[in-house]
């Protein structure tokens, strides 16, 4: 039975991790992959291990025994962040554009699958349908090529930096409700039950 010691993550996995998806075509960089575990952690539908490996992945069949630990380690770590309300986005005011922009785009592809379900819901409240799509808008704001915010930004009169900080902000504060505004989606439009899914 494995204790908590060993089931955290480490430097180590994350070392394995990055070198394994840089050599494996098609495979999510970790950003990622980090982004994608976050919207399957928030996720109402249960996704089997098998079928988030093989997105990420790009179908390894053959993926060694450490390298499927060391996922499971990092979705163990994300998952204890997100249901312990402490979950915040590894970014800071010097990560780049794109270390954001891959986040975003794993996060889109995580989340596809039950966003479109839950906001097409007939009976999801107004005020929730609103809450989910400005949600999550937000985390996926930095999916957009920079070269398009900027443009926005040069339209607007807008300062690109601030503007950039601005958002990645207001993503962070997004990030740390998500689950819990999921929840209460699926809850609420009934397509879901407590029991049963949650």
């Amino acid at each position: 039975m494995m204790n908590e010691l060993e089931f955290s993550y480490t430097e180590a996995h994350q070392r394995l991790l990055t070198e394994y998806l840089s050599m494996r075509e098609g495979a999510f960089n970790l950003a990622q992959v980090s982004g994608y575990l976050f919207a399957q952690i928030c996720s109402p539908d249960a996704v089997e291990v098998e079928q988030w490996i093989a997105i990420i992945t790009a179908d390894d069949n053959a993926l060694a025994e450490d390298v499927m630990f060391a996922f499971m380690a990092f979705h163990h770590d994300i998952s204890e962040r997100v249901y312990t309300e402490q979950y915040r986005l590894e970014w800071d005011k010097k990560s780049s554009y794109t270390c954001r922009q891959h986040w975003s785009q794993g996060f889109l592809v995580g989340a596809e699958p039950y966003y479109e379900k839950l906001l097409n819901a007939q009976t999801l409240p107004d005020e929730l349908k609103q809450a989910l799509q400005m949600a999550t808008e937000q985390l996926s704001f930095f999916s957009l090529a920079e070269s398009q915010v900027r443009e926005y930004c040069q339209k607007t009169g807008v300062v690109p930096m601030e503007f950039i900080a601005q958002q990645a902000e207001l993503a962070s504060e997004f990030a740390n409700g998500y689950a819990q505004l999921i929840e209460a989606a699926a809850l609420s439009c009934g397509l879901y039950d407590a029991e049963s899914d949650f």
